[in-house]
This record gives C-alpha cells, sequence and structure tokens, in this order.
C-alpha cells in the first residue's frame, strides 16, 4: 500500500514537471512569433532597413494628399496605437465623418485580410484605399508620382531601396506597406512574462485565467486576435445602402451567412485605442463587457458562442481589466514620429 501512494505521488510530481515544461515551451514558441525577423512579406517587396525608412518618410508626407495637409499619420497615431481616439474621424480632405472606426496599425503584417470587411488582399493594395478616398487622402495618383520624382530626397532613396531610377505608384504604396508592417507591439509585460522577465501579479493572473475562460477563443494570444471575421452581435439589420458598408464581411464575400461580421480588433493596447468596434460605439472597456453581458443581439449570423452572452462576475470583470493592461506596450506608444 506505501508503495502504491508514493507510485501516486511520484506520478503527480512527475506530471506537474511536464505540465510546467509544456507550458514553458509554449511561452518561449508564443514570445518568438511576433518579432522583426519574423515579419510576413511578399517577395517582391521583402524587408529592408532603407525600405522601412522611407515609407515612415511618406506616412507622415502631407504632399501626398490633394490638399497637402494630410499624411497617413494624421489619422493613425502612435499614441492611439496607430489609430485615433474617435469614434469615426472627420480629418479627411472633405471634412466628412467616415463609417469606420480607423484601424489601429499594430501587427498588421500577420493578418488574413484588411480593411474590417478584409476587403484588401494585401497591405500594397490596403494603402491604395485610404489614399484615393476622396473622405480620405483623396490623393491624385499622377500629382503624388510627379511630386516624388521632382524630388532628389525621394529619388535617391527609392533607387537606394528598389534599384529604380523612375518612381511609380507601385513602388510608393510598398514602401508604405514596409513602414505599415514594422509597426509590431512585442515589449508589454505579457510578453517580458513570455521571456521569464516579469511576473503577474495574483489578480493579472487571475485575469488570464478568466480571460482564457471567456474571451480567448477569438483574441487569440499572442496576437490577441484570430484574424477572422464574426458577427458579436451589435445589429440585427444590415443595410445595403452605401454598397453594402453596413452588412460587414458579407459586402466582400455575398454570403447571406457573413452579415454583420467583421474583423476581430486585436486587445494589444486596449486602452490607447477607445472607442470600440467598426464604428467606435462603445466609448470604454465597460461598455464592451455589458455589451457582452447582456447586449448581445441576435441574427441569423450571430456567433454561435454569443447568443447566452458572457456573463461576468464583478471580480471577473476587475481581474480581466488588470491581465489586459499587461497588453500595454508603452514603447510602442511613444514611436517617434520621424
Amino acid at each position: 500500500m506505501e508503495r502504491y501512494y508514493c507510485t501516486v505521488i511520484l506520478l503527480s510530481v512527475c506530471s506537474l514537471i511536464f505540465e510546467a515544461c509544456d507550458s514553458s515551451e509554449k511561452s518561449k514558441s508564443q514570445a518568438s512569433v511576433i518579432s522583426y525577423e519574423n515579419i510576413p512579406a511578399p517577395e517582391r517587396n521583402s524587408m529592408k532597413e532603407d525600405r522601412v525608412a522611407l515609407g515612415k518618410l511618406l506616412f507622415h508626407d502631407t504632399n501626398l494628399s490633394k490638399g497637402k495637409n494630410i499624411s497617413c499619420g494624421t489619422c493613425h497615431l502612435s499614441a492611439y496605437n496607430f489609430g485615433e481616439n474617435v469614434a469615426v474621424s472627420h480629418n479627411g480632405a472633405s471634412g466628412k465623418k467616415l463609417h469606420r472606426n480607423t484601424p489601429p496599425l499594430i501587427n498588421i503584417a500577420w493578418a488574413k485580410g484588411w480593411f474590417w470587411e478584409g476587403g484588401a488582399k494585401n497591405i500594397e493594395s490596403l494603402i491604395y484605399g485610404p489614399l484615393l478616398h476622396e473622405n480620405e487622402m483623396s490623393a491624385d495618383l499622377k500629382e503624388v508620382v510627379n511630386y516624388l520624382n521632382a524630388s532628389q530626397e525621394y529619388k535617391e532613396r527609392f533607387t537606394s531601396a528598389y534599384g529604380i531610377q523612375e518612381i511609380k505608384s507601385a513602388h510608393l504604396v510598398r514602401a508604405l506597406a514596409q513602414y505599415c508592417r514594422s509597426l509590431i507591439s512585442n515589449q508589454s509585460n505579457y510578453d517580458l512574462q513570455l521571456q521569464g522577465k516579469y511576473q503577474f501579479t495574483p489578480l493579472e493572473k487571475e485575469g488570464q485565467i478568466a480571460f482564457n475562460n471567456h474571451c480567448s477563443s477569438c483574441h487569440t494570444p499572442p496576437f490577441f486576435t484570430d484574424f477572422d471575421y464574426h458577427n458579436n452581435g451589435l445589429d440585427t439589420v444590415f443595410s445595403d445602402t452605401l454598397e453594402g458598408l453596413f452588412q460587414g464581411r458579407a459586402r466582400i464575400t455575398l454570403k447571406e451567412e457573413d452579415m454583420g461580421k467583421y474583423k476581430t480588433p486585436t486587445l494589444r493596447n486596449i486602452f490607447a485605442s477607445a472607442p470600440y468596434m467598426h464604428d467606435g460605439r462603445f466609448k470604454d472597456i465597460e461598455d464592451v463587457f455589458d455589451h457582452y453581458e447582456k447586449g448581445i443581439l441576435i441574427s441569423k449570423s450571430t456567433d454561435s458562442t454569443l447568443i447566452n452572452g458572457i456573463p461576468l462576475k464583478e471580480n471577473d470583470k476587475k481581474s480581466i481589466k488588470a491581465f489586459l493592461w499587461t497588453l500595454m506596450d508603452s514603447s510602442f506608444l511613444q514611436t517617434d514620429i520621424i
């Protein structure tokens, strides 16, 4: 009998050791995913430092816009996770309000599709959208290309970065895409914890457990998004006005089951990117908790995991908030402009 208990204890200890080792390996694996050495990019636009630097210069150049007063950086501010702190922007060329919350440009190199509905297949094509839209930068590509070719600095930089003598619009968006891909956040306390350089407080650890139980199926670590599209019960009517703008992913796929689906946003630097949702309808994280607890609207395409809502106790909310604070990366939010 004594030998039996000894065997049971030994097996339990071994199990705990293997579990700890497995957890450690998973942490190491997560920690290595989001890194500058691991940025996915198309072969025709492989990552290079001089291309990133060129893209950064273009990102903040107001001369690319119609009125020469708006840059990409006007609406994508580092302090707000390279997004904005308003529900919908009106800082574009026309001054009119847009219909979408400005999406943060954070770790977007790993996404599968871009824009809230996934309408762009790569970052290069994504850039043409805001660059040309009349309510955003409203650029005239011919004028922009002429401006770039007339600039000695840009001519030299593009020649060095891409080995070209004449700058074309394709080179412009490739350089901008380089900078966007370089906007990586991987220095939060969560990341440091994965590297063994930070220890969660008891409340943060409790929040991580609650988060994994209630939130991680869509907000999957280490990106804290699954890069997929979901109808999270915001609406029941999906108007076909404005070319189906309010239909979500269905606008792209033309599938009924995709009505009201939008891309899962990352939760990294979440407290710097309020207000929330694709149209910025929720002003703070408490509004988001309330929606998932008792505000889910049911339609044919509502995500099945949300039909009954996500009931959270006050302790859960408190601890999840504490855990979400570990996803804040101050170094990313303080990225130098130039």
